[in-house]
């Protein structure tokens, strides 16, 4: 648990500065920063690689969507913040190096695991964007047919 409280801590602070080299403002390097706290706290409960990748990618995506309604700003603003920590930039660095060693047939076995780590966290973002939508659209369309003109 205090493992899993220091990733925490240790993403709410890289997703600060990420959201300081995107120009957020002071709010929303602290809203940022939450975001990735939440999302590393949330994805620390599973083993799985991509399972993990999964929860992140519905956590920050449901978060920034929240905070962005309450800031009355672009989902963009935390979405983009949050993501770049997330992405396997330690799984390309290993890609790169057995590329560079020859060993290519690891080389690509590890750029399987990078596309499914990051095609899980679309999907989540995906999964996030259009289940909000749908329900928009249904309130507003239930809101519409209650008028009677």
């Amino acid at each position: 648990m205090m493992m899993q409280l220091i990733n925490s801590i240790g993403a709410f602070i890289v997703c600060s500065m990420c959201s300081v080299r995107f120009n957020g403002k002071k709010n929303d390097v602290l809203i940022a920063g939450f975001i990735g706290f939440m999302a590393c706290f949330m994805m620390n409960f599973f083993t799985g690689m991509y399972i993990r990748a999964f929860v992140s990618g519905l956590t920050y995506s449901i978060l920034s969507e929240i905070f962005s309604r309450i800031t009355k700003k672009p989902v963009a603003v935390y979405l983009a913040a949050v993501l770049v920590p997330f992405v396997p930039g330690k799984l390309t660095f290993y890609m790169m190096g057995e590329f560079v060693h020859g060993d290519r047939l690891a080389a690509l076995d590890r750029l399987s695991e990078i596309m499914c780590v990051c095609g899980m966290i679309a999907l989540a973002i995906l999964l996030t964007e259009t289940v909000i939508k749908f329900f928009q659209t249904k309130v507003h369309h239930s809101l519409n047919d209650d008028v009677d003109w």
